[in-house]
């Protein structure tokens, strides 16, 4: 074989996961360009004749890409270990009795009006990583942050919520912001922390939590961030019956 035979393959394997990594990270964007270039080349290579059987392989392609894609960002969001997945109770839905995430515009007056101060001296004892614990029970759900809040406050544990910006899309509410997540979580606002648009909030929390000394609540492992995370202690967790059942705490 050629050098180029033994090349091609390698190259086009690197530019498939290029391509499906930039569909995890700015997919609309990528399938924009996609349909932009697919379009400009549609003028020379038309829909017809032998050129279908290219136009279906490259639309087999993109879709295989985009799956791949939907896997890293599901990973991306800290799926549970499959063991822990197996003894998990699966999400039943809305419970009866179980109050929605949103926060009432009352709720909300409130919280901006009282702004609870956390008393001096007062340092987190831990920090949650809100994006990920909130999919704990399978769906995006306000309740299950809150639980596991209740649950480190009911251990003395003063905790610190970070939510990346896009939390508010995942939970289906746009006008989510800081005092609303913070009176659903039953906190003071200055106890969550909803990073900028555009950013993730793993280098905020991972850096908050090294300077403050606290663990991290949290199933992501934090690979593409090993040198922030070193060192600090992770608490893992899983919804059971209900209830958080937190790993190393």
């Amino acid at each position: 074989m050629t050098p180029i035979e033994i090349l091609t393959p390698i190259v086009l394997v690197l530019a498939f996961i290029g391509y499906a990594f930039c569909l995890s990270r700015l997919m609309w964007v990528t399938l924009g360009v996609t349909a932009a270039i697919g379009a400009y080349f549609a003028r020379t290579y038309p829909f017809e004749g032998e050129n279908l059987f290219y136009w279906g392989v490259l639309g087999g392609v993109v879709f295989t890409a985009w799956l791949a894609a939907m896997v890293l960002r599901r990973a991306e969001a800290g799926g549970l270990p499959a063991q822990q997945k197996k003894n998990a109770q699966k999400p039943t839905g809305q419970r009866k009795g179980q109050q929605k995430h949103r926060a009432t515009p009352k709720q909300r007056v409130a919280a901006r009006r009282k702004q609870p101060i956390t008393p001096k001296g007062d340092v987190p004892g831990v920090v949650i990583d809100g994006t990920n614990v909130m999919y704990w029970d399978g769906q995006a759900d306000l309740h299950t942050l809150r639980v596991v809040v209740d649950k480190l406050r009911g251990k003395n544990l003063s905790p610190h919520v970070f939510l990346d910006a896009s939390s508010r899309h995942h939970l289906g509410d746009k006008s989510l912001d800081q005092y609303s997540f913070a009176a659903a979580l039953g906190l003071a606002p200055n106890q969550v922390t909803v990073c900028p648009a555009q950013t993730e909030a793993d280098a905020f929390l991972l850096k908050f939590a090294k300077e403050n000394n606290v663990p991290v609540v949290s199933n992501d492992r934090f690979g593409d961030r090993a040198s922030l995370a070193k060192g600090l202690k992770l608490i893992k967790g899983v919804i059971a019956g209900g209830k958080p059942v937190l790993q190393g705490l």
